[in-house]
């Protein structure tokens, strides 16, 4: 008897996708992909502002170690008393330090700033200050800075007061306490009282003044250190700012040599190295160099102090030096205010270390009153902690 077989099945064709299955799946994966990237991009500007922000809080902490390390004084904009030279023992070009590198042995770069004091000298020729200034240091870069990979870069900036509007952005040694006159007193009469109104404008000041002759080093002027405890007894070392970022900073080591500077013997390096609130004001062309008159740094409803009559008020802020401001457009070197490339305002430490994202929608008269230190007893209104 015969078995019956079951009749083969026949294996069913292999089709492929249709040419609209296939559109359907593209669709999908570019909704789902315009959907995540944007979640992945901000993740990443999110990663790349807190590391900006830790780079720019290793500032504040060398800072305060600088500052236990020097009897309680925040570092220079300028130090004369630590200088280096760019050229030749016999043909000196000396530069005051800046503060990047006052606070290099507290970044654990000890070693380079040792170098740059000994840079072009018979001791240790191969060393030259050229060279060593093209070292890129990360932690004083912010990721976002677009120039953060270029030799030597700087993106932090810090607090240089307030500044006459001619001063603001330049490079000279006229900003300095001991040249402005106020004017509560007598006009065109600077007094020590006027230095100490323009000294609580900033946290950090330059020691440096012209030299007596070219090639010379470069002299002292009586300028001091801001002391963090006089901060904290003042406007509070939580509520003044030290550092900022600033997308045209340019070098840590600040620049090099002009002509000019070659000639006169030393090179003059502030402003790009700091930010400044800028007031409107005049500056005189007198036999003193630094006879600067400013009006007074205020108006609007902060009364000043009836018995001293000194006034930090906040009428004739320049938008120029708020946060910022022309982002894509300012010159390099020559916009000393913060600025960054995170989204609404810019990272900022403040003396007494606290860090915080500091909103460039900020209100003018608040922003001035974190820059300066000692406002309070010259009339400013006292911030509350909800107001930044």
């Amino acid at each position: 008897m015969l078995a019956r077989r079951p009749a083969p099945r026949r294996a069913s064709a292999r089709r492929g996708f249709t040419l609209i299955e296939l559109l359907v799946v593209i669709s999908i994966i570019a909704t789902l992909a315009a959907l995540i990237l944007p979640a992945v991009q901000n993740a990443r500007a999110t990663a790349r502002r807190a590391e900006c922000m830790n780079n720019i809080r290793n500032c504040g902490i060398a800072a305060q170690s600088f500052s236990t390390a020097r009897n309680g004084n925040l570092p220079f904009v300028a130090d004369a008393s630590a200088q280096f030279n760019w050229n030749t023992p016999a043909a000196p070009v000396w530069s005051a330090s800046p503060w990047t590198v006052q606070l290099m042995p507290y970044m654990e770069y000890g070693v380079l700033a040792e170098k740059l004091a000994a840079a072009n000298s018979t001791v240790v020729p191969s060393d030259t200050t050229l060279a060593l200034s093209r070292t890129n240091i990360k932690v004083l870069n912010c990721p976002d800075d677009q120039n953060s990979d270029a030799v030597g870069n700087l993106s932090y900036v810090i607090n240089n007061g307030y500044a006459a509007l001619p001063l603001w952005g330049q490079t000279n040694l006229l900003h300095q306490p001991t040249g402005y006159d106020y004017s509560f007193n007598t006009l065109g009469v600077q007094t020590a009282d006027d230095a100490e109104v323009a000294a609580g404008t900033g946290a950090s000041w330059s020691n440096v003044a012209f030299p007596a002759s070219a090639g010379a080093p470069l002299g002292r002027t009586t300028t001091t250190a801001i002391k963090i405890d006089k901060v904290s007894s003042a406007d509070g070392s939580s509520q003044t700012l030290l550092f900022a970022e600033n997308l045209q900073a340019q070098r840590w080591i600040g620049r090099e040599p002009t002509a000019a500077d070659i000639s006169n013997g030393y090179v003059i390096e502030e402003a790009s190295l700091t930010f400044r609130l800028c007031v409107d004001g005049t500056v005189t062309t007198t036999a003193n160099v630094n006879d600067v008159v400013t009006s007074p740094v205020g108006g609007v409803g902060d009364a000043p102090p009836a018995a001293k009559g000194r006034s930090l008020s906040l009428a004739g802020i320049i938008p120029d030096s708020t946060i910022n401001f022309g982002l894509q457009v300012a010159v390099e070197g020559q916009a000393p205010r913060p600025s960054s490339l995170h989204v609404g305002g810019t990272n900022v430490v403040f003396v007494g270390g606290n860090s915080k994202f500091l909103a460039q929608n900020i209100d003018a008269g608040v922003y001035a009153r974190l820059v300066s230190w000692d406002g309070g007893r010259k009339g400013q209104a006292v911030l509350s902690d909800t107001d930044f």
